[in-house]
């Protein structure tokens, strides 16, 4: 009788071991962090999320409805990006030009990647607002490369790259990911390509010039509102407003983080219809086709 209460202890000591190691197992992993890369714009959270699935965690600092060209951090996604093992701009968006060598000193580990090399960039005159609030204008790229589905499988194929520097345990992983993203991406752009092909030649209005890739890549002309920035003057809006009537405009997209009367007085002034747009939208794929309808059915 004893030795089977002495047995009947031992097994419950046994079991009691094996589930405090479980436990202790169990909260160790949980207490594991995992990895993270930052981005500046959803849609590259977007892109980098279906390549890099469980495996990081992606951290998008600039949020929905607000703009890339001029956003100040807040404390909380400065230390996002500084426990952040890789940085991947955009290129040369407003934000990163202002920012990004700062973020790189406060984190001299983080790898800095740059999704845009390889795109053919548009040049152009462009204003960005320094960290010390300081506006500095030049001659640069057009930072709106997104805009376009054929930029975006150069933009998929840099991050594909980068994860698999940062991880290459991951490689067939991430590859795997990074050829379903690809698919996804050769529909989008067959999708917009014979939306648009009936277009080719037409032109379209547009406050803040974010579909310059767009119209480039597919044959239309983009007249832009706002000059370096700024709402245009009188003598600028009146030339817009008669190149629009030459060529039939017949829509002027505003973008949803810009509130401008000018779209307004334009849309009124020519009868024109005002499409809200969100370029900036998580759902990179659903918004570039929502806008190639837009233009198509103008």
């Amino acid at each position: 009788m004893r030795c089977k209460r002495s047995r009947t202890r031992c097994a419950i000591v046994a079991f009691m071991s094996m589930m405090l190691l479980l436990s202790m197992s169990c909260q160790t992993t949980s207490n594991e962090k995992q990895r993270a890369v930052s981005v500046t714009i959803l849609p590259q959270q977007y892109l980098a999320e279906q390549i890099a699935g469980d495996r990081f965690t992606i951290n998008c600092v600039v949020p929905a409805n607000s703009s890339p060209e001029a956003y100040d951090p807040t404390p909380r996604q400065l230390m996002a990006v500084e426990e952040s093992d890789a940085y991947m701009q955009v290129g040369m968006l407003g934000f990163e030009l202002a920012w990004i060598d700062k973020l790189a000193q406060n984190n001299p580990a983080m790898k800095l990647y740059n999704t845009s090399e390889g795109v053919d960039m548009i040049e152009g005159l462009h204003e960005h607002r320094h960290a010390d609030g300081s506006v500095h204008a030049a001659t640069t790229v057009d930072p709106h490369v997104w805009c376009s589905p054929r930029n975006v499988r150069v933009m998929a194929r840099n991050m594909y790259d980068a994860f698999v520097e940062l991880d290459a345990d991951g490689k067939s992983y991430y590859e795997r990911n990074y050829y379903q993203l690809l698919h996804r991406i050769d529909s989008v752009e067959n999708l917009v390509h014979s939306i648009l092909s009936p277009c080719r030649g037409t032109a379209f209005a547009i406050f803040h010039p974010s579909l310059t890739y767009l119209a480039r890549d597919y044959g239309l002309t983009q007249l832009c509102l706002e000059e370096m920035g700024k709402e245009s003057s009188a003598m600028a809006m009146k030339n817009i407003i008669d190149e629009a009537r030459n060529r039939q405009v017949k829509v002027v997209f505003v973008q949803r983080e810009f509130n401008s009367r000018q779209v307004e007085t334009f849309a009124h002034e020519l009868g024109l219809e005002i499409v809200t747009i969100n370029p900036l939208n998580y759902n990179w794929e659903e918004e570039i086709v929502k806008i190639a309808y837009a233009i198509a059915q103008q």
